[in-house]
């Protein structure tokens, strides 16, 4: 039953923000007593946590989706551009909410796994440097750091919506570019055939 209620309560949070739920709407819809909920939740604000655990986690699993043995440019551009498709079907209120309202939840929730992603990014990276796909004199962290800022301003803020396009384009013309910018010319040809392929 706790599954039951997290999946449902991420489908819920993610559509139409955290504070236009309420756990009696969220029991409502579920079909179970606030008793039942309460039996494995302390609060709205535990459960919301297990949420954000869970939809970082399933990120996390579009990286690891990807084998150790493609090349690092193909894998960074599939990575981000999946991220984009899943973050463009959220509500910017959920973002929003969670910002605004539980802020310290957001910080907690963040330091638990944002460790394990940056590092396999990091890892991403060194492997195309090592590679000669990427240039020598970069700095993984900062490049991660910079990737990170641009998509959240464009997948989690209005900034982009007034350009009505689609997850890919706003991919494509955003992240994809910074990547782009740390490609040697080895690592523009894979870039290149990436890209040509999916503007089509």
């Amino acid at each position: 039953m706790k599954d039951k209620i997290i999946s449902k309560a991420s489908q819920d949070f993610l559509q139409k923000g955290v504070r236009n739920m309420s756990v009696q709407n969220l029991v409502d819809s579920l079909g179970i007593s606030t008793k039942t909920f309460y039996k494995y939740f302390k609060n709205k604000e535990e459960l919301l946590e297990e949420v954000l655990i869970l939809h970082y986690n399933q990120q996390f699993k579009l990286i690891q989706e990807y084998s150790r043995e493609q090349n690092p440019v193909f894998v960074l551009l599939n990575v981000w551009m999946k991220a984009f498709q899943v973050d463009t079907d959220v509500n910017n209120k959920f973002y929003s909410d969670i910002h605004n309202y539980y802020s310290e939840l957001e910080r907690r929730v963040e330091s638990k796994v944002s460790n394990t992603f940056w590092l396999e990014f990091q890892r991403l990276i060194q492997a195309g440097i090592n590679e000669g796909l990427f240039l020598k004199n970069i700095l993984p962290e900062v490049v991660m750091e910079s990737i990170a800022v641009l998509y959240g301003t464009a997948v989690r803020t209005d900034q982009y919506v007034k350009f009505q396009i689609s997850a890919d384009q706003s991919f494509l013309n955003t992240v994809a570019l910074v990547i782009r910018g740390i490609c040697t010319p080895k690592g523009l040809v894979f870039f290149d055939n990436y890209f040509e392929a999916h503007q089509k």
